[in-house]
């Protein structure tokens, strides 16, 4: 019968040993930096691990420079959608009347109100509402909170209003 042989450790190679897991260390290190670039670029990483095992050093430092990011391309090109948007003439809301219908289409809650907060936009400023009370034919009855923290009753006429955000 065999007989494993016990392993002394004066007996090994300490400088081979040590070689081997640094050329180990590296060529894992390679891999996982390769995986890495590539991830930051948009690009899978699988196939850039392995590469990175098989060419360490090399290949990292050759996808650092020469991979084409997706993320780049992306957002490039949603710089000059926006340089095309961009183009001189203000920018135009599609425009909305804001009436007594606009308002009734927002759910009531079980005391009647419009549960908000609406941000209304007026040629004053802008208005935060916690709800809308009353919607009147010509006008909005809003409950709002002032600075200290007192809630107020106001009455904002519909022509006042810019815009309204929920």
């Amino acid at each position: 019968m065999n007989e494993l042989k016990k392993i002394n450790i004066a007996d090994l190679n300490w400088e081979l040993l040590s070689i081997l897991i640094i050329v180990i260390t590296i060529v894992v290190f390679s891999g996982a930096l390769s995986a890495n670039i590539a991830e930051k670029k948009g690009q899978k990483y699988i196939r850039h691990f392995f590469l990175g095992l098989i060419i360490p050093i090399a290949y990292p430092i050759f996808i650092l420079g020469g991979m084409k990011s997706k993320l780049k391309k992306k957002t490039s090109d949603a710089q000059i959608n926006e340089e095309d948007e961009d183009d001189g003439f203000p920018e135009l809301d599609i425009a909305i009347d804001i009436n007594e219908d606009f308002f009734k289409q927002y759910p009531t809650d079980n005391k009647g109100h419009r549960a908000g907060p609406f941000i209304f936009e007026t040629d004053q400023g802008i208005i935060t509402a916690q709800f809308i009370i009353e919607i009147q034919k010509e006008l909005l009855v809003i409950n709002t909170v002032d600075s200290k923290g007192k809630e107020q009753t106001l009455r904002l006429p519909y022509n006042k209003i810019i815009s309204c955000n929920t």
